[in-house]
């Protein structure tokens, strides 16, 4: 029997190699985002503030999180999981999403 505090650690490897294993974080992926590169002048100015919104803007890989079909009510989605067979993700937080608290 495993002591209670590994418990909750072992509850989280599944989404630790999920998020370790997603095409997102291949070095790949990683590369492809570091040759994006900054614009040479670190202060935008009107000569390369395109090259500044393109560099900001994300990528079609880093924009592939958004193809889910996410839910935003709790029980309509238990319903359609039980329905179709499948697991829940509840994400759940107490501040600002962005951090700001």
């Amino acid at each position: 029997m495993l002591p209670i505090a590994t418990l909750p650690l072992l509850a989280l490897l599944p989404l630790l190699l999920t998020t370790a294993l997603s095409p997102g974080s291949t070095p790949a992926a990683i590369q492809a985002t570091a040759q994006r590169g900054a614009p040479s002048s670190q202060t935008p100015d009107r000569k390369n503030v395109g090259a500044w919104a393109d560099f900001i803007r994300p990528s079609a890989e880093e924009l592939k999180f958004e193809s889910i079909g996410w839910r935003n009510q709790f029980w309509p989605a238990v319903l359609e999981a039980k329905k179709l067979g499948r697991p829940i993700l509840l994400w759940t937080m107490n501040g600002h999403p962005l951090g700001c608290t």
